[in-house]
């Protein structure tokens, strides 16, 4: 190849196993939201109640440094999940400042739910592999995911 020529995506060695990689992302994507807009709510408040859950009583900044996203953002769809009395939040004793986030029983019945579309998601994208090729396939995504943090 000559410097004058354009190199394009498909010159690239794995560029196709990297568009399968985006394809299987992005088709996760929607069969998630999909399954999750019947319970009236989107892959983000699901992720934000998992987290909740998961660390009952993290702030919001702490919430948003676990999901990598602005303040901003998990601020407004905090609101929407308080609305909906999915969650709580609670003023800290020392800094007023500062609100702690509880799911609500409500909260904790839909996660419940949100988790088994989840489940189902995953088992629907498992069921086609090996045991070995799952192990194989969680050990590469594992180092393309190093290999890209250093590009960072």
């Amino acid at each position: 190849m000559n410097s004058k020529q354009t190199i394009r995506p498909n010159d690239i060695k794995g560029h196709a196993s990297w568009l399968s990689v985006v394809k299987c992302y992005l088709k996760c994507q929607k069969v998630m939201s999909t399954k999750l807009a019947k319970l009236n709510l989107t892959t983000a408040q699901h992720e934000l109640l998992m987290n909740i859950n998961h660390k009952p009583g993290s702030s919001q900044q702490q919430i948003s440094d676990r999901l990598l996203v602005v303040k901003s953002n998990t601020s407004a769809l905090l609101k929407k999940l308080q609305q909906r009395q999915l969650i709580e939040r609670r003023k800290d004793t020392v800094d007023g400042r500062v609100h702690h986030l509880f799911l609500t029983p409500t909260g904790e019945d839909m996660l419940k739910q949100s988790m088994k579309v989840q489940i189902e998601v995953i088992q629907a994208m498992t069921a086609v592999l090996s045991e070995d090729e799952i192990k194989t396939n969680q050990e590469i995504m594992n180092r393309v995911y190093d290999s890209l943090h250093g590009t960072l």
